[in-house]
């Protein structure tokens, strides 16, 4: 962002992740040690995430989004937004402490988001996974968004289960895989037969 002097010096965003335990009653926060100036991003790590399309996602509303789609916050936990992208805002559910840690930390001036918003280089018949902290992030394109979830698990054979179900819906041969993040070479191990292509973003 260039400054109003006409410096054209921007500031470096931190990055902070917020990762909820599989068992949803606790949580860490990383990247709070940081010195560095700047906006602060917090990646939401839970299975409390759903995406919205842009024009039905008012903050107000986010709770309600997430009880419609099964993923009522808990009683301790709160709602927050992504800012919009490509037509869809993520709404999640954190700690209210993990919250105010990050508030403490770096400000009200938050922007807020999920690996649930990648998008694979190419959506025709395209499978996106990624793998986090026990989470498996799966989007699913022809031409569109066709499903989008994120699903604990943990092993790898809560893994190959959840493949298996999303075989069910869509006819997997005819979908190229995506991986990204760091588990992409364990899932290509795991599922790279069951798809068309595989490739490692």
């Amino acid at each position: 962002m260039k400054q109003v002097t006409g410096s054209s010096t921007s500031l470096p965003n931190i990055e902070v992740s917020i990762q909820l335990a599989l068992d949803g009653h606790s949580f860490s926060v990383r990247g709070l040690d940081t010195t560095a100036a700047g906006p602060a991003t917090a990646e939401i790590l839970t299975p409390r995430t759903t995406l919205v399309p842009e024009a039905f996602a008012a903050p107000r509303n986010a709770s309600e989004w997430l009880a419609t789609a099964g993923l009522a916050p808990l009683a301790d936990e709160i709602t927050v937004c992504s800012a919009p992208q490509e037509g869809l805002v993520a709404v999640m559910a954190l700690p209210a402490a993990a919250l105010r840690q990050v508030q403490e930390r770096f400000g009200q001036q938050l922007r807020f988001t999920t690996p649930l918003l990648d998008a694979p280089a190419s959506r025709r018949h395209s499978v996106l996974l990624r793998l986090r902290a026990g989470l498996l992030y799966i989007k699913v394109y022809d031409d569109t968004l066709r499903f989008a979830e994120v699903i604990p698990a943990p092993t790898e054979a809560d893994t190959l289960a959840l493949i298996e179900r999303l075989g069910a819906e869509f006819p997997l041969r005819e979908y190229d895989l995506h991986l990204a993040g760091g588990e992409a070479k364990s899932l290509r191990r795991l599922l790279g037969k069951r798809f068309g292509k595989v490739s490692c973003e």
